[in-house]
């Protein structure tokens, strides 16, 4: 598959404590579970309560042509999770709204560890996504994403299914 991840990019990796260790490509950390590098995502609420999701492009190197989170990425070397947050946000939605850190956590996928950042933000849009990172972005209510969760058409993130746990949005 072809990728539009620039797959050079370099990470931080930290240990268990988020103390950082070094610096690591995307590709290493993507591809060696022992190799733990900061992430963080953005759930996006709107006035009515619902939950914006994306559809990740089938072009990124993890989870392709799957839903999560409104915003996610890593952290690039010398920036804080904020400043992480804040960028992302700006890159694959084109908006710039006030953040709230809600947790932070260690998620294990099967290839590779990250230490997830997660905040919340309340937006009605509009969005610009980009289209080399996000295929669409839609809003969800509680009572439509856990029918659709139910169903196996509808492909959900891990990191995005527990990430709207923790925050309370399904259970």
């Amino acid at each position: 598959m072809v990728t539009t991840d620039n797959q050079r990019e370099l990470f931080i990796v930290v240990d268990k404590n988020d103390r950082i260790l070094g610096y690591r490509t995307r590709y290493e950390c993507h591809h060696d579970k022992k190799l733990i590098h900061r992430g963080i995502n953005v759930l996006i609420s709107n006035d009515k309560g619902e939950m914006l999701l994306q559809k990740r492009s089938v072009t990124k190197d993890t989870f392709p042509g799957f839903w999560t989170t409104a915003v996610g990425g890593h952290v690039a070397k010398g920036e804080t999770y904020d400043e992480a947050a804040r960028r992302e946000m700006r890159e694959e939605l084109g908006i710039a709204v006030a953040i709230v850190f809600h947790t932070k956590f260690i998620h294990a996928y099967p290839r590779e560890t990250e230490m997830e950042s997660v905040y919340t933000a309340k937006s009605n849009g509009p969005f610009t996504p980009n289209k080399k990172e996000v295929e669409k972005v839609e809003y969800f209510s509680k009572i439509k994403l856990a029918r659709l969760l139910k169903t196996k058409e509808f492909l959900l993130t891990n990191l995005a299914r527990h990430s709207l746990k923790v925050i309370g949005f399904i259970s």
